[in-house]
């Protein structure tokens, strides 16, 4: 399981033309890779709005040596198919759907992530 130190809006930005919130997450285990992970805003079954995993980056730059936000070279790498995998216990759905919960957990990241997908629609 990771566990969350910190976690923050970046900005909102698109992911196949679908409007996320870009959240940077920081790890609390020394191992842990730092995380950017793209949250859109989706309709549930039951009408009801829900979140869900767009993409999920991990962010290995090392900012003494990377010192400006440079996305474009490989210290960043997407890693949303493989993220997730089946346990004995959970799928690899039930992991996503886990982690998801525990970001959007965070302080008032659910809250702050669908106002600020809302004023992106507008």
């Amino acid at each position: 399981m990771y566990y969350i130190k910190e976690a923050g809006i970046r900005r909102i930005t698109e992911v196949d033309g679908v409007p996320c919130a870009e959240v940077e997450v920081h790890p609390g285990a020394a191992d842990d890779p730092q995380l950017l992970v793209y949250v859109a805003r989706t309709s549930g079954e039951t009408g009801g709005e829900g979140y869900e995993i767009k993409r999920l980056i991990r962010n290995d730059a090392d900012l003494a040596l990377d010192w400006y936000d440079n996305s474009l070279h490989s210290a960043f790498e997407d890693v949303t198919a493989e993220a997730f995998t089946n346990t004995a216990l959970y799928t690899a759905e039930q992991e996503r759907g886990k982690f998801l919960h525990e970001v959007l957990g965070y302080g008032n990241l659910r809250q702050e992530i669908g106002g600020r997908l809302q004023k992106s629609d507008k």
